[in-house]
């Protein structure tokens, strides 16, 4: 080959490789703006979630720190009013029953989707000398509602919550109650301390085929799309 030829490719392939170079720190600078860029919206995303998880847990009753804390000695409470607030309940509450002794949790079920009360709460109290003083208190007065008072334990909301539109929180919560109630029925032997009615075997087997086909309709949905 002619020796002309060997310098003008060798010539040539020098200009690519400096052209290579003179390129490459302008690329490089690209690629960390965009990963700068990239970086800050991921940022952004996780920001604006964690925003939305903690404005959903103010709504849902579940997000509260008393969502939790039911057990043997939880009394449950009904026919107060409950057109008022989550919070002007729980105080009307923890007044009637602040004779009884110190309260360590007054929780009310919120509907999500509503905000209005679900017409029931559950009542724990630091000592037990104070149930028997509670459970006296079944049929008063509270702003001209006769109040039920009973162990919480021997209703079904104890349990679980059917028939109304709750959110990720309280479908969570929904699956942790029937965890406890399958660990109730473990620890009594199947039930045989007490046995679940007929109408609450109906109602979670309806939720049961509700929930079911409400995620079917979902899948399809999505398949689709």
């Amino acid at each position: 080959m002619d020796e002309s030829k060997l310098k003008r490719c060798s010539t040539s392939s020098t200009h690519a490789e400096a052209s290579d170079e003179a390129i490459d720190p302008l690329q490089k600078a690209y690629k960390r703006e965009f990963d700068d860029w990239e970086t800050e919206v991921n940022n952004r995303k996780k920001q604006k979630q964690a925003e939305e998880t903690t404005e959903k847990k103010k709504k849902c009753c579940f997000g509260t720190k008393d969502a939790k804390g039911n057990n043997e000695h939880t009394i449950f409470v009904t026919g107060f009013d409950n057109s008022g607030s989550r919070d002007e309940i729980r105080s009307a509450l923890a007044k009637h029953f602040s004779s009884c002794g110190e309260l360590t949790r007054v929780f009310v079920h919120i509907e999500c989707e509503t905000g209005v009360s679900r017409g029931y709460a559950f009542i724990n109290l630091k000592k037990r000398v104070g149930i028997e003083a509670a459970l006296s208190l079944n049929g008063s007065d509270l702003g001209g509602h006769k109040l039920l008072v009973t162990m919480a334990r021997l209703r079904d909301e104890y349990y679980a919550h059917f028939n109304f539109n709750g959110c990720e929180i309280c479908r969570a919560s929904y699956a942790a109650g029937r965890q406890r109630l399958y660990r109730w029925n473990l620890r009594t032997g199947g039930g045989k301390v007490r046995r679940m009615s007929p109408q609450f075997q109906e109602k979670a087997r309806l939720h049961y085929n509700k929930a079911v086909a409400s995620r079917k309709m979902a899948k399809s949905k999505t398949n689709e799309g």
